[in-house]
Order: C-alpha cells, then structure tokens, then sequence
C-alpha cells in the first residue's frame, strides 16, 4: 500500500470526478480491500414505477470500489489501473436509499488483479448485486 488512508479518502472522495457529483465516500480502505458509500440521489432511479435504483447506477458503484480495492497495490504514483471486465449479478431491486459496495481482491498478479465486489443496503444480508471485476495494472516503476 503506497499511502496512508487519508490520501486515498482524497484519491476517491474528492479527485474523481464522477464519485465527487454522485458525493461517494470511502468508508474503510486496507491492502486489498475497500468500502464505499453511495448516497441515494433522485437522479439514480431508474424504474420509477417502484422506485428503483438504475443498475448501471448499481454497476458503476461496484466497479469504483473494485478500483478502490485495486488502488491499494500499486507501488507509485504513475503506475495505472483500468477495468478489463465486469459481471453484475442482480440480487434484488436496490431501493431508494443509501446503499454501500464492499470490494476484495481475490487474485493480485503483475498485470491483473480479480476483485469479488458486493452492493447492499445495510448489511451483506441485504445484497442488491455481487459481482467480480477484472482490472489491468500498469506499473511504470518496477521494484
């Protein structure tokens, strides 16, 4: 782990752009693991009918904490991280409320790294979606 968990606050809170309109806020961060917070937003439904959260809204949650989680093995400050691949599985309809996504790092190699990523509303008991990401790791500074 590069740095100290108030710099990757600031890294998710406040430097991407996206997670500072939606007002995402890193919750706890360690090597290999991430949680985040998404607020609820009106603009997130996506069904108004029963006033459910868009799954692409639920998508991108996961897919930021994965990054989250993957952010944590990089060894400096030019080395990058993408997304190669991402499988949402839909639990059940994510309401018009707060929600978090968990992320883990299931496999960390030289240029991949596999993250398992879950999305609730107030404990793991009451799963929206799981899913797994897949990212490329670019590190410019080999150690």
């Amino acid at each position: 782990m590069i740095g100290n968990k108030e710099m990757y606050k600031q890294i998710i809170d406040e430097m991407i752009p996206l997670h500072k309109w939606w007002g995402i806020s890193l919750e706890e961060i360690e090597e290999g693991y991430a949680k985040i917070k998404i607020p609820f937003r009106k603009e997130f439904i996506g069904d108004p009918r029963i006033q459910s959260i868009h799954g692409g809204i639920i998508a991108t949650a996961l897919d930021s904490a994965g990054g989250a989680a993957g952010i944590t093995t990089l060894q400096s400050a030019e080395d990058t991280l993408s997304t190669i691949d991402m499988r949402v599985d839909y639990l059940q309809r994510g309401r018009p409320e707060d929600f978090y996504v968990e992320s883990k790092i299931t496999r960390s190699g030289n240029r991949i790294i596999v993250t398992s990523m879950w999305a609730y509303h107030n404990n793991k008991s009451d799963l929206i979606a799981e899913g797994k990401g897949v990212y490329n790791v670019r590190r410019k500074n080999k150690l």
